[in-house]
């Protein structure tokens, strides 16, 4: 694992928070619910609005999409070593809601460096 990569919820939550473009969230106003399981795992949320972020472990009320998946595979996907494209088509991402909403989660983080 490198340096600064996410491997517990609290340490997801601050990679999140520290990787948030602001720019490319500018106009939108969606709710990302994550139900993260395995080792690790639990529940948080990211809430967009209009270019700013809160995000926090627990739940969000009426997310636009949730997220189901390992704990793992989130961590491997924030620190760049895992594609969330991929682990979709392969099942290992369920997505519920609006899966165009859900797509946009790509362009609000700065990938790991």
């Amino acid at each position: 694992m490198a340096a600064g990569e996410p491997v517990s919820l609290d340490a997801a939550v601050e990679w999140l928070r520290k990787h948030f473009d602001p720019e490319a969230a500018r106009g939108l106003d969606v709710a990302f619910q994550y139900a993260l399981t395995g080792p690790g795992g639990g529940r948080l949320y990211a809430r967009v609005d209009d270019g700013r972020l809160e995000v926090a472990l627990g739940d969000v009320e009426s997310p636009d999409a949730r997220f189901h998946l390992r704990a793992s595979d989130f961590f491997a996907i924030l620190a760049g070593r895992e594609n969330a494209d991929l682990l979709f088509t392969a099942g290992r991402i369920e997505v519920e809601g609006d899966l165009s909403i859900a797509l946009k989660m790509r362009k609000l983080f700065r990938p790991q460096r």
